[in-house]
């Protein structure tokens, strides 16, 4: 039998949707045409990291060796020029992240990553910084200064800032206070990701169950066909019911006051999915094809409900 619970947790478990589809498609786009750097902003938990995670991979895939991409994620700290340098080395993986001056430490990282844009045909580096309202000015500055140093040697840094509105009152907050040095650098070009917001976001996601997926090298699962086989042989499919359960989401978002325009998370609409599979596939009740009782009650025991209280303060 499946563990959902570890195999939906993982980071190896990406499926499509169609607001990375269109995120990857602008950065690949911004890359092409040189940008320095971009801001991404949505609320929590509608999969910002997850795409930053299938972006990159994508990246990889196209340029390989010829373009250095790492990523960073910052968490909640007191600002201090010998960690962010310790911290962006252990990035890099440098095996001396810690020992040294401040001096040293900065020296060591900007000489690692020119080695690695050197190593390459583009002389081009990408920098994902997730959560990266939590940098402050100072960090930002050091950033800053990091990629000067770069420039100098003709290497170019592209940054991508990924965050919720924090990071959008922290750009405004630059502008005003007049540090066009940081904003025109890594902040010339804003996008706005969003969780599912329609019937045919939700058809996209939903088609990743209905089609093989590889967990593994040797292990590949149809999850519609694992967990409701009968249904997928009479030619039942999840994506075929994405009007059925957007109707489910929107009966309760209308039930608890959330607007009708906001958005859901992916965090919840798998959840949504994995209690469904569990509770209501082969290994548990074992019914036919989920209905409409069956996705709400799957949406109540995802954790949504709760959540979009909180969050629309409802």
């Amino acid at each position: 039998m499946l563990d959902l619970d570890d195999i939906f947790i993982s980071t190896k478990f990406n499926i499509t949707t169609n607001q990375i589809i269109q995120l990857k498609d602008m950065i690949f786009e911004w890359i092409a045409n040189g940008v320095t750097g971009a801001v991404i902003i949505g609320r929590p938990r509608i999969g910002k990291t997850t795409a930053m995670i299938e972006i990159s991979a994508k990246l990889k895939e196209k340029y390989g060796k010829d373009l250095p991409i790492f990523t960073y994620n910052v968490t909640n700290h007191i600002p201090r020029d010998k960690a962010f340098y310790s911290d962006l080395l252990k990035m890099v993986g440098h095996p001396l992240s810690e020992r040294g001056t401040v001096t040293a430490l900065k020296e060591r990282l900007i000489n690692t990553l020119a080695a690695s844009a050197c190593a390459s045909r583009c002389r081009r580096i990408v920098l994902f910084i997730d959560e990266a309202y939590h940098l402050a000015d100072k960090e930002l500055q050091w950033l800053m200064d990091i990629y000067n140093h770069l420039y100098i040697r003709d290497i170019h840094l592209t940054v991508f800032l990924i965050g919720t509105e924090e990071l959008k009152v922290k750009k405004q907050a630059l502008i005003m206070s007049r540090q066009h040095q940081i904003t025109g650098r890594f902040m010339t070009e804003e996008y706005s990701f969003h969780g599912i917001q329609s019937v045919k976001d939700l058809t996209i996601c939903l088609s990743n169950f209905d089609m093989n997926y590889r967990l593994s090298e040797n292990n590949q699962i149809i999850f519609t066909k694992e967990f409701f086989p009968e249904a997928y042989a009479d030619g039942h499919r999840l994506s075929k019911a994405s009007q059925l359960i957007m109707e489910v989401f929107e009966q309760n978002m209308k039930e608890i006051g959330i607007p009708e325009s906001s958005e859901i998370p992916m965090q919840y609409f798998m959840n949504t999915v994995k209690y469904c599979f569990k509770k209501y596939g082969i290994h548990g009740k074992g019914i036919y094809f989920p209905d409409k009782a069956a996705w709400d009650d799957a949406l109540k025991h995802s954790g949504y409900l709760a959540a979009e209280r909180m969050y629309y303060d409802v």
